[in-house]
């Protein structure tokens, strides 16, 4: 905060110096115009990927990559996105599934069936979730194919 308040009021100046200096070819000065113009891009939009006929998802992403139209890092932060899609699909099911317990608990509470003011929540298997969490991964999944 102390360096801003320094250029506070000089920054037109400043970088006037440094864009006729760049106009001169010092190459210090250049550079620093340039990556404020044209700053190194990360990333880049996706275009005109295409499954071929008999290819999944990963196959296309593959051959992508294999061919030079991806880079292996885009292919793998692509990848990435779907398992992180994937996650989330699979935590929303876990939600839902805690709030249809906390309701049966609320009814069962309501009737009388749960005594003494205490409130248990059933947790399950690993393989419950995992199976209820399954079908909308895959749903998911075949969302990001089309």
């Amino acid at each position: 905060m102390a360096i801003e308040a320094m250029f506070e009021g000089e920054a037109e100046q400043i970088g006037r110096r440094c864009i006729a200096l760049a106009k001169a070819g010092d190459p210090t000065a250049l550079k620093l115009v340039m990556d404020r113009i044209a700053p190194v891009r990360k990333g880049r939009p996706l275009h005109g990927l295409a499954r071929r006929s008999n290819e999944s998802s990963m196959d296309a992403l593959l051959r992508a990559v294999l061919e030079g139209e991806l880079t292996p890092e885009e292919g793998k932060d692509v990848v990435g996105m779907i398992e992180s899609a994937a996650r989330i699909a699979a935590t929303k099911v876990l939600a839902e599934q805690r709030q249809e317990q906390i309701e049966a608990l609320k009814r069962a509470g309501a009737s009388g069936a749960l005594g003494g003011g205490v409130m248990v929540v059933p947790i399950g298997t690993m393989n419950e979730w995992e199976e209820a969490a399954s079908p909308a991964q895959h749903l998911l999944k075949a969302q990001a194919k089309e």
